[in-house]
């Protein structure tokens, strides 16, 4: 017997308690039918997962690149604010370092001149240190009124 045969025999046999097994091709294709379209839910489900999926990676992506520029430009910002410090550091040590050596060019000069005028009122040189100033008068103080 073929399939085909087998089937019209079901639908046209009676069943052995005598009733008819007509309904039996018209429940599998039912079935058929709700497997098929069960099967076509779950595959759209499947690709609307996936392209949720997908923007979602792509959305934490965009976040994770704005944060990693947010923390470069940070970074950035404090490099040039080091170098530029930096610079005025270096820019000080210069002008300290001319400073310094005026200074000791106006000390040996000083210590030249004091050499060739002698020292003042016949007090003898005390090398770089400034002249002493003399000793204040006493202080005054008032009798109280009786």
């Amino acid at each position: 017997m073929t399939p085909a045969s087998d089937q019209a025999a079901i639908s046209t046999d009676a069943s052995p308690n005598g009733t008819s097994l007509a309904w039996v091709p018209w429940l599998q294709a039912g079935v058929t039918a709700m497997l098929v379209v069960l099967f076509l839910v779950i595959v759209a489900k499947a690709r609307q997962h996936s392209a949720t999926i997908r923007q979602l990676q792509e959305r934490v992506q965009g976040l994770e690149n704005s944060r990693a520029l947010d923390r470069t430009t940070g970074l950035e910002e404090q490099l040039l604010t080091a170098v530029e410090r930096l610079q005025a550091v270096e820019r000080n040590g210069t002008r300290i370092d001319g400073l310094s050596r005026e200074t000791a060019s106006m000390r040996a000069e000083l210590s030249r001149l004091r050499g060739l005028a002698g020292a003042p009122n016949g007090a003898p040189s005390r090398g770089d240190e400034p002249p002493l100033l003399p000793p204040l008068p006493p202080l005054k103080t008032h009798a109280p009124a009786n």
